[in-house]
């Protein structure tokens, strides 16, 4: 068995690596485990979780996930909106093609927790993205057949899906909101991924497209791995 343990930025992503993602990754013999980055605790033993403000508070997560040396460690977390101490990340805010910024970005997150097993992944430029894989299925479900081409027309400028992005008014949440549809993002998200589901996700966006490749042949790897 591949264990797989996902740190998640909150409730939207954790709601989607549990109803779509991890059945598919299941079907590969990778077996999910996801965790909401925690941002507070408490001396209660409560506290807050979603979301992050600092660098630190990631990496305090990611230290305690990868003493767990069976398991696989991956993020899901936002290029958009990342502390800005996060190393790396004002030189991925640059100029230049997304893509690769946001991939020296993970390599530089792999080299700074330096952990055999730790596969960084950053949502370019947000989670929200991957809804626009699919603009029928967003008109469909908020029932305004108008989405559809307003949609589409945010792609067609954008190039894809995933590069649409990293403005204060544009990062593809702000787009849906701007729709006026009441999108919310704990529930309209993750029900809208599932009805689009992972392959035409995969489809429409490439760095989510590498990186489920990569999580699909965790198995492969671990056994290359095995003493």
């Amino acid at each position: 068995m591949t264990r797989l343990l996902m740190l998640v930025e909150g409730q939207s992503e954790e709601s989607f690596v549990k109803r779509t993602l991890a059945p598919h990754l299941a079907e590969y013999g990778v077996f999910v485990q996801v965790i909401v980055l925690w941002t507070k605790r408490l001396p209660s033993g409560s506290g807050h979780r979603g979301g992050a403000c600092t660098w630190a508070q990631i990496r305090s997560n990611l230290d305690k996930l990868r003493t767990d040396r069976n398991a696989w460690l991956t993020t899901l977390l936002d290029f958009y909106g990342l502390p800005d101490d996060v190393p790396g990340y004002q030189e991925a805010r640059l100029p230049g093609d997304p893509r690769q910024r946001v991939n020296a970005l993970q390599s530089r997150l792999a080299a700074e927790v330096c952990h055999p097993r730790f596969i960084p992944f950053l949502a370019l430029h947000e989670f929200e993205a991957w809804i626009f894989a699919d603009s029928k299925a967003l008109a469909a479900h908020f029932n305004r057949a108008e989405l559809e081409q307003l949609a589409a027309k945010a792609i067609a400028v954008a190039g894809e899906p995933e590069r649409i992005n990293h403005g204060p008014d544009t990062h593809p949440k702000a787009r849906l909101r701007a729709m006026g549809v009441g999108y919310k993002e704990t529930s309209d998200g993750p029900v809208l991924l599932g009805k689009i589901g992972i392959p035409a996700i995969r489809a429409a966006c490439p760095h989510f497209a590498d990186w489920l490749s990569q999580l699909e042949n965790l198995p492969t790897r671990t056994k290359e791995c095995s003493p």
